[in-house]
């Protein structure tokens, strides 16, 4: 084992001490090298993260705000570089395969009106020169968010981004490098940017 995996391990531990009372992972569960988590401002007796049986996961799940909640099935994939990134909810179900270099984003970080986030960049300045959480201060009002749910058996190909709000139906495919930025009905297959139904397949 490499000073590099050794770092790695000794990182994730750390980690799941810090987050014991936050997170709820089953036994079964395999956490990869690159499973990492970012609580920015936890709420006490709040749980962020499940991930149920047999799952393997190598992904990072950030929580910007005391918000958010993420929770995983059981026999689910999700590769390494995936991020999932959390205000609201995130939910994914059974037997889903999530490749890696995925984007699973329940927000939209910012306002989108400029009037509304032309300060984001100056809190985000001077709270990491006074050494704060690079977020703190910031205004999340003007933040728009809505849930995301992906349901039973469904495969996410790799480098795809899921918008906030969107549902993917129960064993649907969306292709490689895709953007969803809408809701993808139950056993089909999409693709592009936005995600378009390209065909049925049988459940």
């Amino acid at each position: 084992m490499g000073i590099r995996q050794i770092y790695k391990n000794m990182r994730k531990k750390k980690q799941l001490r810090a987050a014991a009372d936050h997170i709820q992972i089953a036994p079964t569960a395999v956490l990869g090298e690159n499973f990492n988590l970012e609580l920015h401002a936890p709420s006490a007796d709040r749980v962020y993260l499940q991930i149920g049986e047999k799952s393997m996961i190598d992904s990072s799940f950030v929580f910007e705000t005391e918000g958010g909640h993420i929770s995983i099935g059981d026999r689910v994939h999700i590769g390494g570089g995936t991020q999932l990134i959390s205000r609201d909810g995130i939910s994914i179900g059974d037997d889903v395969i999530i490749a890696w270099n995925c984007t699973i984003y329940d927000h939209n970080s910012h306002a989108v009106l400029w009037e509304e986030r032309k300060n984001d960049v100056s809190v985000e300045w001077e709270n990491a020169a006074a050494g704060r959480p690079t977020l703190a201060g910031k205004d999340w009002s003007v933040v728009k968010s809505a849930p995301i749910r992906i349901e039973d058996k469904a495969w996410i190909g790799f480098g795809v981004s899921i918008l906030k709000g969107v549902t993917i139906g129960e064993g649907a495919v969306v292709a490689a490098g895709s953007v969803v930025t809408r809701d993808v009905p139950p056993y089909t297959v999409v693709g592009g940017n936005p995600a378009q139904v390209l065909k049925a397949i049988e459940g």
